[in-house]
Order: C-alpha cells, then sequence, then structure tokens
C-alpha cells in the first residue's frame, strides 16, 4: 500500500496528475481497506499524502496531519463526493479556512472528460502555519458509494537540508565523503554544528561533520558539512543528518535522510604496473599504466585512468571492454606529445584514479576504485618532442615608410630536433578570407626553437582590410614535415593605412580620376588612420574638400 501511495504522489505534483489520480482512488476503495485518516508527519519541503475512507452513509471526514517549522502550507484535496465542502482547523482549534473561502480554488470534476464526482480544492499557500497538528475537515452529502478522500500537504521552509553522496551504490571497503547541504532560501548557511551517522536498520554514532575546507570537505563555507565514511561491508546504509539552525525565532532542528546500497567489488584488485616508455636518445615517449583484476562478475567495464600534474591539470584515457572471469587487465598509455601539451607541467605526474564502472545494466556500478594508485618522477625535459613543432604564436609589427604601412615584420617559433636546412611556407589573410599572398619563409634551422622573422609585403593589402591571419605554416625538411593550421593573428589595420603605389591612386587602378575623386567625397569628414591614411591628401589629419582639391592636383 505505502508504494502504491507512494507513487501516486508523483502524479499530484501537477493538476493533470491531480485528476489522473482523482480516478485512481475509486481503483483503490474497490481493491482495499484504507484507514489512513491519523495523525501524518509532514516532511518539510517534500509532498505528503495523507487520506481516508469515506464509506456509503458517511457526512464527514477529518484528515490530521502534522507541521513543525514550516514558513507556508499548501494543499490539494480530492474529494470524490459531489456537494463537498471543505474547513482547515489549525492546532488551537479555530478554523483558518472555512467553506466557500476566497483563498480556495474548486476545480469540479464535472467539467471532465468523461466526467468524475466530486473535485479537488486547492490552497495555493498559506503563510507561517503555527506547529502542531492541523485537520482537513470535509463534509459533504451522505455518500452513496464506498470511495477515498486525498490530500496532498506541502509544507515549505526556507530553511533546506539534504544529504550530499557521490553514488547511491557503493563498493564494500570504500571510503567516500558524505556531506549536509544546509540553505537558507537557496543560499548556503555557514557556521552550523552539524552531524551525521550512518547505520544499518539502527542509527549509527553521529559524527561531527565540518565545512572549513579540509579533507574531506571539499570546499570552506559553502555550506556542505562533511564527514568521512568507511562502508566495510555490503548491505543497506542509513545516512542521517541532523543540524541546528539559529533563526529570528530561535534555534531550530533539521534532519535530512539517504540511504545506500552496499555491494561487494566485481573486480578485485590484482597488481598495477606504472613503465616510463623510452625511445631512441633515451627520452620518454610515453608512460604507460597497466591494472590487473580478478573479474568477480563478467560484464562489460568502461574504465578510467587519470595522470595528473602538479599543477592540477588531467589527462583521463578511458577503455570499455567486456571483461571475463578470471584474470584480466587493462592499459593505457600517455604519450609524450599529450603530456606536454595537455599537462604543460614538469613532473612527477601521479596516477590519480583507476575507476572501473560495470555498463549495459540498469545503472552504472562502480566495480573497482583505486586513487593515488602511482607515479612518475618524469619532467618535461625528459619527454621525447616531435622532429618539428609548431606553435600558436604570432607577431606581426608593421614597418613604416613615408608615414604609411609598407610591409610587416612576422615572427613565429619552430623547433626542430635536427639542424638544417627547412623548406617553410605560410599564407596571410584578410578579415573576410580574402587571399592576400603565400609567403616563403625558408632557411637553415639550428637544433631547439627558432625565431623565424620574415619581411612580407603585397599590393593587395592596399584593397583588403585586417586584421590578417597568418595560416597554413607548412615545414619540410630532415626527412620530416609538419603543418599548422593558424598561427594567429594580427592587430586591426585598414587598407587606406598602407603605402601607395602611386600618390592619390586610391583604388589602386594605376590611374588618379574621378573613381578615386569619389572615395574623398565618400569619406569626408573623418578623421585620418594612424600612422598613415590615403584618403588624407594633404595630410592634415582628416578626410575633407582639400583633401579633394589636393587630388586634382594629381590627376
Amino acid at each position: 500500500m505505502k508504494t502504491i501511495i507512494q507513487a501516486l504522489v508523483h502524479a499530484m505534483r501537477c493538476r493533470t496528475g491531480t485528476w489522473h489520480l482523482w480516478g485512481v482512488s475509486f481503483l483503490l476503495a474497490a481493491s482495499m481497506s484504507l484507514s489512513y485518516a491519523q495523525n501524518v508527519p509532514v516532511a518539510l519541503n517534500l509532498p505528503t499524502s495523507v487520506s481516508g475512507d469515506i464509506v456509503p452513509g458517511m457526512t464527514a471526514l477529518d484528515l490530521p496531519f502534522v507541521v513543525q517549522g514550516a514558513d507556508g502550507l499548501a494543499l490539494d484535496v480530492i474529494v470524490p463526493v459531489n456537494g463537498a465542502r471543505m474547513s482547515l482547523i489549525d492546532p488551537t482549534g479555530a478554523a483558518v479556512l472555512v467553506p466557500n473561502d476566497s483563498r480556495l480554488t474548486y476545480h469540479p470534476g464535472s467539467q471532465l472528460t468523461p466526467p468524475l464526482p466530486g473535485g479537488v480544492f486547492t490552497l495555493a499557500e498559506l503563510p507561517a502555519p503555527s506547529n502542531g497538528t492541523w485537520i482537513l475537515r470535509l463534509t459533504f452529502p451522505a455518500a452513496h458509494n464506498r470511495t477515498v478522500a486525498m490530500a496532498t500537504v506541502r509544507a515549505r521552509s526556507r530553511y533546506q537540508v539534504g544529504i550530499a553522496i557521490e553514488r547511491t551504490t557503493l563498493l564494500a571497503g570504500e571510503d567516500v565523503a558524505i556531506g549536509m547541504i544546509a540553505l537558507d532560501n537557496g543560499t548556503p548557511i555557514r557556521g552550523l554544528l552539524s552531524s551525521i551517522s550512518v547505520g544499518q536498520g539502527t542509527p549509527g554514532q553521529a559524527i561531527a561533520a565540518h565545512d572549513n575546507g579540509q579533507q574531506p570537505d571539499g570546499l570552506a563555507d559553502d555550506g556542505v558539512y562533511t564527514i568521512d565514511y568507511t562502508f566495510a561491508t555490503a548491505g543497506t546504509y542509513d545516512i542521517l543528518g541532523s543540524v541546528e539552525i539559529q533563526t529570528p525565532e530561535g534555534p531550530i532542528q533539521r534532519t535530512a535522510v539517504s540511504q545506500v546500497r552496499v555491494i561487494n567489488p566485481l573486480l578485485s584488485a590484482g597488481s598495477s604496473a606504472f613503465n616510463v616508455v623510452r625511445s631512441a636518445g633515451n627520452c620518454v615517449s610515453g608512460l604507460q599504466v597497466s591494472q590487473n583484476f580478478n573479474v568477480l562478475e563478467a560484464a562489460t567495464y568502461a574504465t578510467l585512468i587519470r595522470l595528473r600534474a602538479p599543477n592540477g591539470k588531467t589527462i583521463d584515457i578511458r577503455k570499455s571492454r567486456l571483461l571475463p572471469l578470471g584474470a584480466a587487465s587493462v592499459t593505457a598509455l600517455f604519450d609524450a606529445k599529450t603530456i606536454r601539451q595537455t599537462l604543460a607541467s614538469d613532473g612527477p605526474y601521479s596516477v590519480a584514479l583507476i575507476e572501473s564502472l560495470r555498463v549495459g545494466a540498469s545503472e552504472l556500478t562502480l566495480g573497482f576504485r583505486k586513487r593515488d594508485a602511482g607515479i612518475f618522477n618524469v619532467t618535461l625535459e625528459d619527454l621525447c618532442t616531435e622532429p618539428i613543432v609548431l606553435q600558436q604564436q604570432l607577431t606581426m609589427t608593421p614597418v613604416i615608410e613615408q608615414g604609411y604601412i609598407a610591409s610587416f615584420d612576422v615572427a613565429f617559433p619552430i623547433q626542430v630536433s635536427s639542424p638544417g636546412f627547412y623548406q617553410i611556407s605560410f599564407k596571410v589573410v584578410g578579415q573576410h578570407g580574402e587571399d592576400i599572398a603565400l609567403f616563403n619563409a625558408s632557411r637553415s634551422l639550428a637544433a631547439g626553437v627558432n625565431t623565424v622573422v620574415v619581411n612580407i609585403r603585397s599590393e593587395k593589402f592596399l584593397a583588403v582590410d585586417g586584421p590578417y591571419r597568418a595560416l597554413s605554416l607548412v615545414v619540410v625538411g630532415g626527412g620530416n614535415s609538419a603543418r599548422l593550421t593558424s598561427i594567429g593573428t594580427s592587430d586591426t589595420y585598414s587598407r587606406w593605412q598602407f603605402l601607395p603605389s602611386k600618390n592619390g591612386d586610391l583604388n589602386n587602378d594605376g590611374s588618379v580620376d574621378g573613381a578615386d575623386m569619389a572615395l574623398v567625397t565618400q569619406y569626408r569628414g573623418l578623421r585620418a588612420a594612424i600612422p598613415g591614411d590615403r584618403r588624407d591628401i594633404n595630410r592634415d589629419g582628416i578626410i575633407d574638400i582639400r583633401d579633394a582639391r589636393a587630388l586634382q592636383t594629381l590627376r
């Protein structure tokens, strides 16, 4: 019966669900005898169901419930009898709501398709309900049929507490952080005295929970009070959190409960191996982690192996495979290139986590977990480098001639393992991808990091605005090659800032004519760009009629 009622409570959270529950109440009455008209404690911030039988000839029914520490009280009451009236009696015996009270909304079942007898009373919220036993008093004409009246009671409190735990299925022997969160209207409450107990069947010993940022607590003063607990054996465990909260009306007690299932490991730990893989020249080409298991339950397992650097950055490798009963192993190789690019820090590198989850069932089940499994005492200098290493790092410095940009000095790094001559090329495009030119920067490079500097110029800069992007860097040499899609982007420049091929030829067609005069007229009144602006013919810092006159002398 409890299971059925709990399932129905979910339907009462929305109006459509309430109508559905209303119809189901007839089925309940026909199939079982209900005697739920007793004092029901109402949980804070959770819907609570209270119900009672209506038998033929009955004309009234009381549904009592207990409220403690609520800031508001809301109701949905299903009465499947025509002509019903509802009152709400507070713990002092006073009628807080009377029939036809304006705060009550009635939804008649006759308006449904198909129509149903009776209706639903709704109270949006009654503020500040007093503590104690409340009574929902229902009166109606003599009932003709056996049925059930049901109510969903929601007691809202600004103070909310709950249990926070990583999973509800744990492994025997697993050490877990259990937290209790306390909120005031959604804001974490700091500085509380709280405790958490863990037990099987009976409450366990209360353990003081802390919010100080020290292990096992993650972050200080975030309103989550944490303990560390080891679930030694398999079974079902009840978790109870208790806290005292100081309020303007005085201290109040709040509790939160949760339940976890602890199972025996599906994989028992075997040996772990941590191998430094070396290449020619004795450099480290990769770090290999192998974990051996004894598989106690054959299934598909997804295994995660995590490598962590001292700077906190991590690399995760995931492997998924079917593991049969008996001996099995999972191996992950962290290559030098990924370590350099992702961790970007000297070691030592720790194997922070090896974790296997059974997949394919109704839920993911932890099969194995090992933290801080091993360590590699390796530095970035020990790692092998690619024969050619390219980076997204670019500077474009304008070269000024006659007060205009004549060209750019472009600089970018190239790291090579072997000295020699390398063919180097890249292209530059404009703001909207317009091709400007393909440039050659081939030269001899020394082993290590080289800063390549090349001067680039093109008449196409006269027709294309920036910022300019350097793309498709290709480096070939020493029997190796490398390509970088994008080197970087310049600052913003305008096509008008570049040294003209012919003074006054603004559209770069080889002559000074009416088309150039039209451009001066188009931009009249604008301040000239710095360091130079081809439209500012007389170079006085503003584009105006005087530039048009000066242009006339150049035609």
